[in-house]
């Protein structure tokens, strides 16, 4: 019965008050920081869609922004639609939703084929036109626009497009087949490759569609280009002087620093640009809409805020409830029985210290070999690696130690002692707090939705990174924390945890930056964060490997699949 007894009977400890106080400012805190969020939020836009339509046979999705602003000269508004770049979602960059609706225009962001929550593939070609399926992904979500209420609301001499990046070569060819987009703006457009790049495959049919083939002075006007003179991921020369060449567009060249690099255009000037072009086109007028303020980065910043207080939140939940499951006492004998608090020496310690360093050291030497040989398939064979070699060190250790042949090694009860019913309750109730509260903030304010394109399939795909996690969680769990012996408090240890993990995270990212085109997969990362540290906590209570491992893979399954449906949906070739 005493395993079932999950209820502490007795009044809460002053501690406990204390932690449901902090739970209490924190949700204060959260409140308050969600409402300056909202404010923030309605500047620009009042609410917004997510909007569903047919392309090519492949179910694509776009979210749909309704601008707060009154636009005082004219009735009607304009509509823009916006594509953002390569292995990126319709709302990691906030940049042209925000600006946009601020200045009274409807939004539409689209995740083209194969990218975010959309289906299709890049490649995919439409069986009824013989036209590239992303050739016509703008043009049909206009279709659709068309058809719902809010269109009677836009000017139809006013609809746009802008794309970055790969974004901006869907765009140049959908305004070139399609004569009810009046204005566009490339950021840093692919103009001008031959396939297979960039998860291309090669198609004589899909060549003559590449903008290099299909643009011309007759089908593109009020095109206006903005590219870094150093972008270093598509040559200035060859993509933004090669569709000035051909079309005779508007070129604005930037040069120096940029947050996140040359390609990304991260630049004030970049966005009050691309608005006064629309608006010259659009109203005849630069400044009929009044003078722009680009406030865009106020929400990373709020957003960032919330973020962390949802974490926090998630983090005292999780304390509070271990008190419904474990005796404060229990924590302390399992702690004692594990070994964890032994008296050892000055040398024992550096050499402690040393191993975990050592360790450390290994495991991002391993991870950017394989990474740097098979790309992003090598992050798992990285990790199988490590699960091998640990596996192995662990093999050897138990045939080196004397055998007791009158103790008989009882399996059952090993694994019936990790996996006991409130260890996995727990660990599964710890999990739902943290899954709850990500798809609530989601669905509040669109950014960071990351959905798979077909859930079951790409879900079941998504068991691919529990290598990568189980590698993780042995660094952490099997090989650093037995080295922190010398730490006395369990406190102290966890800290060391986190910190640690959260080095070795962006060290991992860092190592991988030449993967940064994909969002969705550096976002996985910092998922992966979150959840070690959330299960340094429920370790702290369990001391309990596997069905911490188990249960709280499923947080990165979720995001992963993601990252296998873009991965897809982009032909990448993993190397």
């Amino acid at each position: 019965m005493e395993e079932t007894e999950f209820i502490i009977v007795g009044e809460m400890t002053h501690k406990d008050h204390q932690n449901l106080r902090k739970l209490l400012i924190f949700i204060i805190l959260l409140i308050i920081s969600l409402s300056i969020l909202q404010l923030n939020k309605e500047i620009s836009y009042n609410k917004y869609e997510r909007v569903q339509f047919e392309s090519s046979g492949a179910k694509l999705y776009a979210n749909l922004y309704f601008p707060s602003k009154v636009l005082d000269f004219q009735e009607s508004r304009p509509l823009v639609i916006y594509c953002h770049g390569i292995g990126s979602k319709r709302d990691f960059d906030l940049r042209i939703p925000i600006e946009f609706t601020k200045r009274g225009f409807y939004v539409a962001a689209l995740d083209y084929q194969g990218h975010g929550e959309s289906g299709g593939n890049i490649n995919n070609i439409d069986p009824i036109t013989d036209i590239p399926a992303l050739a016509q992904d703008c043009s049909k979500l206009l279709d659709k626009l068309e058809t719902l209420p809010f269109y009677r609301d836009v000017n139809t001499s006013q609809v746009g497009l802008i794309g970055h990046s790969l974004g901006g070569m869907v765009v140049l060819m959908n305004q070139a087949l399609d004569p009810r987009f009046k204005v566009t703006v490339g950021l840093a457009p692919l103009v001008n490759f031959e396939p297979p790049r960039f998860g291309f495959i090669y198609n004589e049919d899909f060549l003559t569609y590449i903008p290099v083939n299909l643009l011309n002075k007759e089908n593109t006007k009020n095109l206006l280009i903005i590219h870094h003179i150093n972008d270093e991921i598509l040559d200035f020369t060859e993509n933004a002087l090669k569709a000035q060449q051909l079309t005779n567009c508007s070129l604005i060249t930037m040069k120096g620093f940029m947050i996140g690099g040359a390609h990304q255009l991260f630049s004030n000037k970049v966005l009050i640009e691309s608005i006064n072009w629309f608006e010259y086109h659009f109203f005849n007028s630069k400044v009929i809409n009044g003078p722009i303020f680009i406030t865009f980065y106020w929400n990373y910043i709020l957003i960032t805020i919330n973020i962390a207080l949802l974490f926090i939140i998630v983090i005292y939940l999780t304390s509070i409830s271990s008190k419904l499951f474990f005796r404060k006492e229990q924590g302390i004998e399992e702690l004692n029985s594990d070994g964890y608090e032994r008296l050892i020496s000055n040398s024992h310690k550096k050499r402690q210290i040393l191993k975990v360093v050592l360790s450390i050291g290994a495991f991002l030497l391993n991870w950017v070999i394989f990474e740097r040989i098979f790309g992003l398939l090598g992050v798992l064979f990285a990790s199988l690696n490590m699960i091998l070699i640990y596996s192995l060190i662990k093999l050897i250790n138990y045939l080196k130690k004397p055998k007791d042949n009158s103790v008989k090694p009882n399996i059952a009860k090993k694994i019936k002692s990790q996996l006991k019913l409130k260890y996995i309750i727990f660990t599964m109730l710890s999990t739902v707090y943290l899954i709850a509260i990500y798809m609530m903030f989601s669905f509040y304010y669109p950014f960071g939705f990351i959905w798979p394109s077909n859930f079951v399939v790409h879900f079941i795909l998504g068991y691919f990174a529990f290598p990568v996690f189980l590698s993780i969680e042995l660094l952490f769990r099997k090989v650093i924390y037995p080295q922190l012996s010398f730490l006395k408090s369990k406190g102290s240890k966890n800290k060391v945890v986190i910190i640690t993990t959260i080095l070795v995270l962006i060290s991992l990212m860092f190592l991988t930056k030449r993967l940064s085109y994909f969002p969705s997969l550096l976002f996985t990362f910092l998922i992966f964060v979150l959840v070690i540290i959330q299960n340094t906590k429920i370790f702290e209570k369990i001391k309990s490997f596997y069905p911490v491992v188990i249960i709280s893979f499923s947080i990165i399954q979720i995001f992963f699949a993601a990252v296998i449906s873009n991965a897809i949906g982009i032909s990448l070739t993993l190397t």
